[in-house]
Formats: structure tokens, sequence, C-alpha cells
């Protein structure tokens, strides 16, 4: 024990002081005992802390597609051979501790935190995936600095018509201040067409409802001028600072739509903020500045939101936004476009709408069976870039837009799970200090991957050849899902004795909707083989005689051979229905209750399926002997 000691005063001469002097002579057999532990503790968190660091990771919100296993190897006869146990228990405890792996971690995964970007600048989260074996584990966030929150967050308007009154208002308490100048920054890209329409007949509403408010008249005599700016990839002075309406609704109106797809949001800001910051009339009187973005896309330069930030505080412009409700947990999201001029419609382009958080925080697993999918779920926040950049500048992001057809969570009913619009060095602090954050945020990472959606669930008769040739393809796609979920399980799965000590409402919601949806998967994955397992085994015959198909469908007994199994689908679902209990109306209870909707094991049933109509054999000749000439193809709009 000694030598034990001497070694550590050795190793760790800080240690040893803060312990009061030399361990090996100091300390009594009470205090031997804990500052072994203590020392061994020590050790165990610096060998955490340096294996992290070695993983030099750059921090961002991606999606991943991890290396795995050829999974048309396996052979269909292995298909109910677990690999791993699906619960063991941990030492000193009575209860079964459930894991994808059956192992409790023997100590914090401590993070290693650098400063990414340019100039200080802050991008959305980064991960860089580590294999250590056969586990993918990401590493540890790297944030930049930043200044803290001052202003109120997002605000929903419910549409730009009901952001006009609360535009007005905010003007009206600028004008209290004295002279004001009113930017408008409008994105120039075709996403935004309707929208800059739409606001130029109502931008006069605005002006005369400042009027109304204006009881002392300051606005009058050039006391609120205006000036209209356009962005994209690059920026456009519409209308230079005016008093009349009417040149404000005209270069509104004038705008040219960008069509690169790229729009400088951040860099806009800090341009327009230099340049109207100090501005003066020809008469040498003073303005102050107010700068309104008019967007619905985060915007492709966020790594220039610390300069955006710093250059409006110093200047001290208010930075107002008009735009979409970002996607919960989501970046890109798809929209409709019609082309202004040859009015073809374009479906499901990409754009940019999120996340509402710094980084990816929830993960992406596609639910089976038919129902909603719930693939968009407007967050009810603005995207966590443009919030912030309005809230560090006592701005208000006003949420004017939600998903048309997605389901929308008022954000006034969501105060406690708003995002954390902290500094990203806040936010890093946070990640550090919680092991069960730290799990969140790589079991999301793990899980932003192109995952395939539910196999198959209906098959020919067991008797011919073609069953055991579906199944196998089947076999194939829920391997795929197993392998991803086992995974992500892993860093969920050792926290699990810290969901307690977890004070945010929204990382609690996001811990037990995650953990309950990722066991919920694990035991779906293993019953469906299990079920496939025994048909090849048993390989009946319909009863029916119009029977031609077996189909699987929902039950609610647990079949598989792992005796846990009906342990870990318990606790799957008593996580899911703490989440919708504790959590109403937002976001994770709405997730949580979908992947309740159906039980988690199968049943084989016999079913009569009619065959697929085929081509009239004239019709398809006809078509082979003079195919079609190929149409050029249209070039899709950038948004």
């Amino acid at each position: 024990m000694r030598d034990l000691l001497r070694r550590l005063d050795d190793r760790y001469p800080t240690l040893s002081r803060w312990m009061g002097g030399r361990l090996e002579v100091q300390a009594p057999a009470v205090g031997v005992s804990v500052g072994v532990h203590l020392a061994l503790l020590t050790m165990l968190g610096l060998v955490t802390y340096t294996a992290s660091k070695e993983a030099k990771s750059e921090l961002t919100s991606q999606m991943v597609d991890s290396k795995i296993p050829d999974f048309r190897n396996i052979e269909v006869q292995d298909i109910d051979k677990p690999d791993a146990p699906l619960v063991t228990k941990a030492a000193a405890s009575s209860a079964p501790t459930i894991s994808s792996i059956g192992v409790e971690a023997s100590g914090p995964m401590a993070p290693t935190v650098q400063t990414s970007g340019t100039n200080g600048a802050v991008a959305l989260a980064k991960f860089e995936i580590k294999r250590t074996g056969d586990v993918m584990m990401p590493s540890a966030p790297q944030l930049s600095q930043s200044v803290s929150i001052r202003g109120t967050g997002s605000e929903s308007a419910g549409d730009v018509e009901g952001a006009v009154d609360r535009v007005a208002i905010e003007i009206v308490r600028q004008l209290e201040r004295g002279r004001t100048l009113v930017v408008w920054a409008f994105d120039a890209s075709g996403s935004l067409v309707a929208e800059r329409e739409k606001l130029a007949k109502h931008i006069e509403s605005v002006y005369k409802h400042i009027k109304e408010l204006d009881k002392d008249q300051k606005s009058d005599e050039g006391g609120l001028l205006t000036a209209v700016v356009g962005f994209g990839q690059d920026r456009k002075i519409m209308t230079p600072p005016t008093a009349d309406p009417a040149e404000i609704i005209a270069g509104i109106k004038a705008v040219p739509l960008d069509t690169t797809g790229v729009e400088n949001t951040f860099a806009t800001v800090s341009e327009v903020v230099r340049k109207y910051n100090r501005f003066k009339d020809d008469k040498g009187k003073p303005y102050h500045t107010m700068l309104i973005v008019v967007t619905d896309e985060v915007g492709d330069d966020e790594t220039r939101l610390e300069e955006a930030i710093a250059t409006a505080r110093a200047g001290k412009v208010q930075v107002y936004v008009l735009g979409s409700s970002a996607l919960f947990g989501r970046i890109e999201g798809r929209m409709n476009y019609t082309d202004p001029k040859t009015k073809q419609v374009f479906y499901n382009l990409p754009v940019r709408l999120g996340p509402e958080s710094v980084t990816l925080e929830t993960i992406h697993l596609p639910f089976w069976y038919d129902g909603p999918q719930y693939d968009y779920l407007d967050a009810g926040f603005g995207p966590y870039a443009l919030t912030r950049l309005a809230t560090e500048t006592s701005g208000i992001y006003f949420v004017t837009r939600l998903g048309p057809g997605r389901v929308s969570f008022d954000p006034n009913s969501m105060r406690e799970y708003r995002p954390d619009w902290m500094s990203t060095n806040g936010y890093q602090q946070a990640i550090k200090n919680s092991p069960l954050r730290q799990a969140v945020l790589q079991a999301a990472l793990i899980t932003q991957q192109s995952l395939p959606g539910q196999p198959a669930l209906s098959f020919p008769s067991a008797e011919g050849p073609e069953f055991k040739e579906a199944m196998k393809e089947n076999q194939i796609v829920v391997a795929r899902i197993e392998y991803t979920v086992k995974e992500a399980l892993i860093p969920i799965s050792a926290v699990s004795k810290l969901r307690d000590r977890e004070t945010s409402r929204r990382w609690q919601a996001h811990y037990d909707l995650i953990r309950g949806r990722l066991l919920a998967m694990r035991i779906r994955c293993n019953e469906f083989n299990s079920a496939c397992a025994k048909m090849l085994k048993d390989q009946p015959k319909f009863k029916n005689p119009g029977s031609n198909t077996w189909k699987l469908v929902p039950a609610e007994d647990i079949n598989a051979r792992d005796p846990q199994a009906k342990i870990v689908a318990e606790e799957a679902k008593r996580l899911l229905k703490r989440v919708v209990d504790d959590h109403p109306g937002t976001p994770w209870a709405m997730l949580a209750q979908r992947e309740l909707k159906d039980p988690f094991g199968f049943k084989w049933v016999e079913a009569n399926v009619p065959p697929r109509p085929k081509m009239n054999e004239m019709a398809a000749a006809k078509k082979k002997a003079a195919p079609a000439m190929p149409a050029k193809p249209v070039e899709v709009p950038k948004l």
C-alpha cells in the first residue's frame, strides 16, 4: 500500500499537497483508504481526459454514415442468435442494468474542448467519429467563445401579418430614444419571393400603425427613416434612407431574385451595421439604427455569427429577425417552390431551417408501421444562430412562418424547454460538466445517418424459395438498424444512474425519449429476428385456401429467447410513458406517444393479397420498340 501511495506522490504531487503532505506518511488507516480511492478516481478521470484529448476533434452537426459490417454475408439461420445479452446485472446492485451490451461505464466520458472557427466564429457543433473496436463514439465538442444572453429569444408572431403590430411597437420604442433609422434586410432567395410580396403589401400598415402609436409624433419631420437592402450571395441597397412609404414599398418589390442559393446573412448584418450605425441625415442629425432581417433560412455563413454579434453590439444596433420556425432536432427541411417565371413546381427542395439548438440533441430514428413519421416538427423556436443573434443584440426573433402540414408547438407554452441560447462557451461547459448530456449528444450523432425504414412485413408462402430470399433481404435491413441502435445505446445506458441528477426539463426529456426509443427499437429488431427464425424452423402451411401471404403484425407478447427481453421492453414502456406524462404538449411527448402506438412484439397471420396488375403486353412491346426521347433535364433551383 505504501508503495502505491509513494508512486502516487511522485506521479501526482499536486494531489499529495492537496491532501496535506506525502500520502505514505501522513494518512491514517481511514485516510489511507479515502486517499487511495480519491487517487484512483483521479487517475481514472485523467486517463479518460487524456484519451479524449488525443481524439483531436472538430464539432459540427452533420449526417454521417458509419462503417458497418457487410450484412449481406449473414446467414438466415443465424437470425435469432444474439451476439450479446440485452441485460446484465451491475456489480453491487440487485436490479438489472439495461444496456445494449450489458456493461456499465467505469467513469464519466470527459470531453476535450477547443476553440474552433475563424476569428472566434462559432459553427454548429461538430463531432468526429472515433472508433474503439466496433464501438462508434463521437469525441467531445469544440466550441468558440461568446458573450452572455441579453434579449428575450423567440416570440411567436403567427405570420408576417401578425408580426406587423409587434414590429411597429419595437420601432416606436426605438423612437423614444430619439431619431431612428430602420433598415429592412430581405433575403433575396427564391424561397422568399411570396413572403416579400406579402410584406410589401403590408408595409404601409406597419407605418400607419407607428403613426397611431407615436403619440408624441417623434416620427415626423424625418424622425423616422427607412432603408431597404436585398441580400443573397452579395448585398444591394434597394432604397437609401427615406421617409416615403412608397419608396420603401418599391424597394422591397425591386429586390432581385438571387439564384445562387447562398445566403450570407451574418456578413450582411455586419456590413449593414458598419454602414449605418453612425448614420446622420443631410443636416448632420444622428440616428439610432435598428435592423430587421427577413429570411426563411439559417444562412450559409454561420461562422461569422460572432463577428455579426460583436459588430452589432459595438454599434448599439438591435437586430430583429422575421423568420421561420426551426425544425425540432433537424438541420435540413423540405419545401415546394414555384418558379415565378415558368410557374413550374419543384417539390421537396432542401432548405436549412435548423436546428433550434447549438447542435443536434435528438436521435434520428424512423418509426415502424403505418402512421405519421414526424420527420419534420416545428420546434416553436427560431434556429439557434439567428435566435442568438437577436438575443445577444437585445432584439427578438419573431417566428412568423410555421411549416405547412407540420405539427407546431407554441413557444409560450414551451418556455421551460427552450434551447440553450447561451454562449457556445457556456454550452460546452454545461456539456463538459455533464456525462449525461455528453451521452445524449453522442447518441444523437450516431443516429444521424441514412438508416433504412421498417423492413417488409409481408412474405410469400414459406414453402417456396422466394420466402427465404425475401427474409434474408429484410434481415439485412433489420441488422443495419440494430447495429446503429446498439451503438447509440452504449453511451446512453452507461449514464442511466445519473438521470435523476439532471435538473433541466429539456435534457430530462431528451434522455428519457432517446433511451426509451432506442430500447423499443432494440426489442423490435430482436422480436423480428425471433419471429423469422421460428417461421423458418416450422414452415407452416396456410390454413385458409385463399391465403397467399404471411404477414407480421404487432403483438403484445415478447417471444424472444433472451429471458431479459421482457424486462427491457417494460423499461422502454416506462420511459416513454414518463415522457408522455411529464412533458405534455411537447415534441418529446408526441414522439414518445407515437412509439407507444404499436406493441413491440410480432405474430404471424395469413392473408390474401391480390397480385399486382401486369402491364398490357402489347403496350409494353410498343414502349420497348419506340422508347420516348428523354426530355432535357430541368435545372433545379437553388433556394
